[in-house]
């Protein structure tokens, strides 16, 4: 007997993430994170399955293992703190430990005095990792003085520019560089300076090369970066393409002498990134067809955990994951003499998250019909789909899932738009009901045919669900999310149109209790909409944007991404920068609204919520503010669990106020 699905349920839900596939193509690695409610966190385990039996394993028991690397056929290599590690201690130390898939304890290899977020094998013992740094070494007291004021404890010192980033902290001084470390001699060299942040990289098929991107600066983080080539035999660095003010990525040997690569222009926010072949021994730049969007999945939702690769490198081929309308494909890119051919590989809907491919064999992370995560198999060449692990099966099997309904209808502009609507649970066709319009972040992703866990229990407590992707989503090209300088405009109708849609559909659903909801650009909108129209009964606004003055000049990445979402600066255009912060209409707001947002959320600064609730209280609006201690923009994928449960209760208590009475 299946029960209606309540908001604790997350705390059995199992999140797979960071797939391998060993050399041989017969084994898949992966991290399965699940919530742990006694310690009020999380717990990471690595577990393998294998594609010949379709059998799953748990391979680890600690809590803290993630994203292994396959060191041969049968070994793992992954990194974690040691084990006798002293919780007092600030100086960074990586250990790093081997395990045999086939059984046994994990060993530890060795040890790096950095905090290290990546490893790779390369030949003759030695590893590729990424460190995160501060650019000069802090100054150690001497022993038995008196302890002072101690910097990143007492105090920060910000010198720069971003001087602090969501789920990072404060980043003012610190960079992330490549090294190569030998573990015979247990020697660190690193192969960027320390004023240098690397961003992507990529070794060649025989690891003798390494491609990356960073960007060099001392005050301010420039947009745009370079791209290097490094022969680690000589571990001697040279430039391919130096600073121009465009963004380079996605770097991937090909082949031994050939490098794609993605360049993409900051012109306007939204801009879709262009794909490149460097031909290495010709200097010879070669332009590829390209799907008019960026590489990753963009599919968003709360029900995820983890990350992953969203692209192999294979046989001279590139594989990867990009969002199409509301769903993730896999797609071939493949090099014929002067030409590129571009296919798709995976037509199901649904989310692929991440993916990692051996041959004809692809494994990859997916939603797939209205369930959880789980791994799956694709064979590149015929299509087929063949589900690897039954990891949150019991669940899909004992509980009602609403599926959502979809259409398509056309805006006032005559743009066509998707619509997605879950039925309450139960659904009496005789019968009226209040309903929720959910309004994505971004605006560059999408919401798609995937489990929603928010969603999903408003829809079993009674409530219709619906959502759209307006125009500034991702997945319906570079032209489609131009939003710039219409910010609050046309997709601010866009969603007005949609929730008329929905109620001409859906005669069932009580115009006059529809609430709004909606986190980051979707805060952005609850708080717009409040000032602009008075249609909607209740709002629920999260890790908002009310004021574009305090935006750009508080957070991680409003001094470059919002001024240029604007198209102008506070100092070139003041009424441009007022018109399109919420905050300009909050007096004419009249619609109770509920205010979400933690105080280490550096994306969405907890300045824009507060100015937003004293505006509408001082007016006299019904609101509440409920600010989470200890949390960042991620409060509702990955903030503590009991704070996540506790984030539900107050929006659902908030929206039975005012929509159910």
């Amino acid at each position: 007997m299946s029960s209606p699905i309540q908001i604790a349920d997350f705390y059995s839900f199992n999140f797979p993430s960071a797939v391998r596939l060993s050399p041989d193509g017969k084994t898949a690695a992966f991290t399965v994170t699940r919530m742990d409610k006694e310690q009020n966190g999380y717990q990471s385990f690595l577990y393998v399955s294998g594609l010949e039996g379709n059998w799953v394993r748990q391979l680890t028991m600690g809590g803290k293992e993630r994203n292994a690397v396959w060191l041969n056929e049968t070994t793992l290599l992954y990194t974690g703190a040691p084990k006798d590690a002293k919780p007092e201690s600030r100086k960074p130390v990586t250990a790093v430990y081997s395990i045999d898939v086939r059984g046994g304890e994990a060993v530890e290899l060795f040890r790096i005095s950095q905090a290290v977020g990546s490893i790779t094998p390369l030949p003759g013992n030695k590893y590729l990792v990424s460190c995160n740094c501060p650019v000069e070494e802090p100054a150690q007291p001497e022993e038995g003085a008196p302890r002072a004021a101690e910097q990143g404890k007492d105090f920060e010192l910000f010198e720069e520019l971003p001087f602090w980033f969501n789920g990072r902290g404060v980043v003012s001084r610190k960079r992330n560089r490549l090294a190569v470390f030998d573990a015979g001699s247990q020697e660190l060299h690193f192969l960027t300076g320390p004023w240098t942040n690397a961003q992507g990289f990529s070794l060649s098929p025989s690891k003798a090369k390494l491609a990356f991107c960073a960007s060099t600066y001392e005050d301010v983080s420039p947009r745009g970066n370079t791209m290097s080539l490094c022969d680690l035999n000589t571990l001697e660095v040279k430039e391919l393409f130096p600073f121009s003010g465009v963004g380079y990525g996605e770097p991937a040997f090909l082949d031994e002498d050939t490098l794609f690569f993605t360049r993409t222009g900051f012109e306007w926010p939204g801009r879709n990134p262009e794909y490149f072949a460097l031909h290495l021994n010709e200097n010879r730049l070669q332009p590829l067809t390209h799907p008019d969007a960026p590489i990753g999945n963009s599919v968003g939702g709360d029900s995820s955990y983890g990350g992953g690769s969203a692209m192999k490198a294979v046989g001279g081929k590139l594989y990867f994951l990009a969002t199409d309308w509301s769903s993730t494909k896999l797609y071939r890119l493949e090099l014929d003499g002067g030409e590129s051919r571009l296919t798709v590989r995976s037509r199901r809907e649904g989310s692929m998250e991440c993916m990692d491919i051996v041959g004809d064999t692809c494994v990859f992370i997916g939603m797939r019909d209205m369930q959880l995560g789980e791994v799956y198999s694709l064979n590149l060449e015929t299509g087929e789909e063949m589900r690897l692990s039954s990891l949150n099966a019991e669940f899909a099997e004992t509980h009602d899932i609403v599926k959502p309904e979809y259409f398509t209808f056309r805006d006032r502009d005559g743009v066509e738009l998707e619509g997605f609507v879950l039925k309450p649970l139960g659904f009496d066709p005789e019968k009226r009901y209040p309903g929720v319009l959910e309004m994505h972040g971004g605006p560059k992703v999408a919401f798609g045919p995937i489990y929603h866990h928010e969603m999903q229990c408003l829809a079993a407590k009674g409530y219709f669900v619906f959502y759209t992707n307006p125009r500034g989503s991702d997945g319906r090209g570079e032209d489609f999310a131009n939003v710039t300088c219409n910010l609050g405009k046309i997709d601010f109708n866009d969603f007005m149109d949609f929730t008329d849609e929905v109620i001409r559909r859906y005669p069932q659903l009580i115009p006059e209790r529809i609430g709004i909801c909606g986190g980051s650009y979707g805060g952005f909108m609850c708080n717009w909409m409040v000032g602009h129209t008075d249609r909607f009964a209740a709002a629920a606004s999260q890790r908002s944007i009310s004021n574009y003055f305090t935006k750009s000049l508080t957070t991680d990445i409003g001094f470059n991404h919002n001024m240029s979402q604007l198209g102008t600066t506070p100092w070139e255009d003041f009424e441009t920068f007022w018109a399109t912060s919420p905050l300009s209409a909050a007096d004419k707001a009249v619609t109770p609204t509920l205010f979400i947002q933690s105080d280490e959320d550096y994306r969405c600064w907890m300045s824009d919520a507060l100015q937003m609730y004293s505006a509408l209280k001082r007016g006299g609006v019904p609101t509440k503010l409920c600010l989470f201690h200890g949390e960042n923009h991620e409060l509702s994928r990955s903030g503590k669990p009991k704070n996540r449960e506790y984030r539900l209760q107050e929006i659902f208590a908030w929206f039975d106020e005012y929509l159910t009475k």
